[in-house]
């Protein structure tokens, strides 16, 4: 039986909230846009797609409008972040090394294509990981790809681990289960499986197999 675990990005692997804030109002900036943006309003996208972000960030655009502003953004933070990435979490490198000797690592994330690989190249973490999907890449909300990508690489039971309640909503539909990265950006009640840190991943993942 081949396992794997699946993992968000952001809140759960990086805090690139600083970053991508500049990046935005950077962007919007330089385009003559009014839009500015602070770490409470880039906190509220964090987890959704692109299409759920337009209407909250740019409430006055229609969306293929917000679409065209949203790209702007975007070229902004995939080139911000891979001069300046996010913040990784305590013992983050050692745990995924850990994993990836009993398990095959992937993210699944439901931002666009440049952002993961920002990520994986900056912060020196792809060798721990097998692969990574994202909306960008598919056109898929975080379900349908986590689905795609257990057929894709013949997994038979995954583990999602994420921070918010979107992440626990989309992988309930994508009949996974879900270990809340509860160090992150989301609070969810009732709690589900979680962590408190993503140094004790192993011993969660262990239990939940076990039991």
């Amino acid at each position: 039986m081949k396992r794997a675990i699946f993992f968000d990005l952001d809140g759960t692997l990086w805090n690139a909230l600083g970053t991508i804030c500049h990046a935005w109002n950077e962007a919007m900036k330089k385009a003559g846009l009014p839009y500015r943006f602070d770490l409470v309003k880039i906190q509220s996208f964090m987890g959704l797609t692109p299409e759920e972000t337009c209407p909250l960030a740019f409430p006055d655009a229609d969306l293929a409008t917000g679409m065209t502003y949203f790209k702007l953004a975007l070229q902004e933070e995939i080139a911000e972040l891979a001069i300046h990435p996010g913040t990784l979490y305590p013992e983050e490198k050692a745990t995924l090394e850990t994993l990836s000797k009993l398990y095959p690592l992937y993210i699944v994330s439901n931002c666009d294509k440049g952002y993961i690989e920002d990520y994986l190249k900056a912060c020196g973490t792809s060798s721990y990981f097998q692969g990574h999907v994202c909306v960008g890449d598919t056109g898929l909300g975080k379900a349908d790809n986590i689905v795609y990508l257990k057929h894709k690489e013949a997994i038979d039971e995954v583990i999602y681990v994420g921070d918010t309640k979107k992440d626990q909503d989309e992988a309930r539909k994508a009949g996974v289960f879900f270990i809340h990265a509860a160090y992150g950006f989301g609070n969810i009640d009732p709690e589900p499986a979680k962590i408190d840190r993503l140094s004790d991943l192993p011993f969660a993942i262990q239990k939940h197999w076990i039991d």
